[in-house]
This record gives C-alpha cells, structure tokens and sequence, in this order.
C-alpha cells in the first residue's frame, strides 16, 4: 500500500474546495506551507493553528500525513505489543487529535501489508469537524480491501470540560493514539491536561496508547508525566530519527508535487507505547 497514492486522490477532492482559478489556489496553498512550517517552529509557547480554511487543511496533508502516518505503521511493525493486537477478531481504535487521519491510515498500511483483517472500527476524536470530509470515504479509495473498516467523527475540544466530558464510549477502545497531537495543545496543557488524566483515568484495564511526536522533551516529558501518574506501564521508549520508506515513491502525488516544496520525508521523533495496568 502506498500513502502517497491514496493522499494524491484526497488532495484532488480538496483541491477543489479551495476558492479561485489554479494559480490562486496554489499561491494561497504555497502560503499555508509557510504558515504551517511557521506554527510548528514554536508550538512549545503558542500554537494558533487553524485547521477550518481548507487550504490550511491541504497543506497539511501534502506536507505531513503521508510522514506521519509511516512513522505509525513503522513503529507497529517494529513492536509485538501494538501488532499482536490486530490479530483480534474485533479491534476498536482512538485517534486523539486524529482528524488529519495519520493515525488510521498507518494502521491500514500495517493491517494491508501484515495481511491481517481484524474489523476495525476508528474513532476520530478532534475539534475541527472539517477533517471528516478527507477520510469519511477512504475504504473506498483503498483497492482489495479484505477487512471491514468503519471510520466516524466525534467533535471534541481537550481544552474544554463541557466540550469532553459526556463523551465516554471511545474509553473503552482497544488502542489509543496521539500522533503529533500533544505537541500542538502543549501551550494549552492548563487547560488540555484534565482532558488527558481523565482519558488515562478512563480507559480499560489493558488497553495501549501509542504516543508519537516531535523528540522534544517538553513534549514527552509532559506524556511520561502523565503516564507515570496515571498507571501507564510504559512498554518501549524512543527518541530516533525516522525516514518514510522507498517505496513510497513521492511522484504519486502527482502535479502537487510539481507545484509545491516536498513534503516531509524524515522525522526526528520520540515515541512511547503504554499500556493500562
């Protein structure tokens, strides 16, 4: 399976939501590129993303996913305690902050290259509900799918009690992830923090949380802290450069890539795998 192939039919359909003729579309695109690059530069004191305007949305697609979502399918891979749960018949899986879709498209790319077909129902738990229009249908742009795969929405601010708080049947999902995702509620974490010891709290006895994000350590540390606070047995702990895979041949995103800078291809990254005790 490769990602890029899959982002070059999801960059078509939001290429068309972007306003004005192409060149527009993509002087406007190229400017969200520099936004975001801008934005992650400094999430540690503010992050003001606004991931409503379609074109910021593209470009982050263009930009990271295809990255992010290889890191995901790399580090299950590489460890038994994340791929021996989707040898299950069911398996139920959280992406919080997980609107961008690199948490469950990692997770098809491991199932589709493992030839394992658990059915596997995600939750996209995020505050922008425009992210549901990129991946609502992916199961259909995924050829010779042999397991049944179910994908749905749920709003929801961390920064928020009200927004939160009468939300419980995602708790008791089998898997959660945090791709990139604390990183950018970091400058909030006052407010986010309650949201994640409620979460920790909340979920089943067993259950494991798969943390991915930039290897800086006010973002880890704040991961491990609460870990540690919550009784997250930590399984395995990294912090390593990765790189997206060659066969993950870039010139399948077609004319974007022509038109735009590349798109990430390595990562520096920390990673934690927990399980609750």
């Amino acid at each position: 399976m490769n990602c890029f192939q899959i982002i070059k039919s999801v960059l078509d359909e939001a290429y068309v939501q972007i306003p004005g003729d192409e060149a527009e579309k993509d002087e406007v695109i190229n400017d969200a590129l520099e936004y975001l690059r801008e934005e992650y530069s400094h999430l540690s004191q503010e992050c003001n993303i606004n991931y409503s305007d379609p074109t910021t949305r593209f470009a982050y697609i263009y930009a990271y996913v295809t990255s992010h979502s290889n890191l995901v399918c790399s580090i299950i891979q590489q460890n038994n305690f994340l791929g021996n749960l989707f040898d299950n018949k069911k398996v139920d899986v959280a992406c919080i902050g997980g609107g961008p879709g690199s948490d469950f498209l990692g997770i098809l790319k491991y199932l589709m290259t493992n030839k394992k077909s658990p059915r596997i129902k995600f939750q996209l738990c995020d505050r922008e509900k425009s992210w549901a229009e990129s991946w609502s249908d992916v199961d259909d742009k995924v050829e010779d799918l042999e397991f049944r795969i179910s994908t749905s929405y749920l709003p929801l601010d961390v920064t928020k009690r009200d927004d939160w708080e009468s939300h419980r049947k995602y708790f008791q999902s089998d898997l959660f992830t945090m791709i990139y995702f604390m990183s950018e509620v970091f400058s909030l974490r006052d407010s986010a923090e309650e949201y994640f010891a409620h979460l920790f709290n909340q979920a089943k006895t067993g259950s494991l949380f798969l943390f991915i994000d930039n290897n800086n350590s006010e973002f880890y540390n704040w991961f491990d802290q609460l870990a540690a606070n919550h009784k997250i047995d930590i399984l395995r702990s990294n912090e390593t450069n990765m790189n997206v895979p060659f066969h993950e041949e870039k010139s399948d995103l077609g004319k974007y890539f022509a038109k735009f800078s590349p798109p990430k291809l390595t990562a520096n990254v920390a990673y934690r795998i927990g399980r609750k005790v």
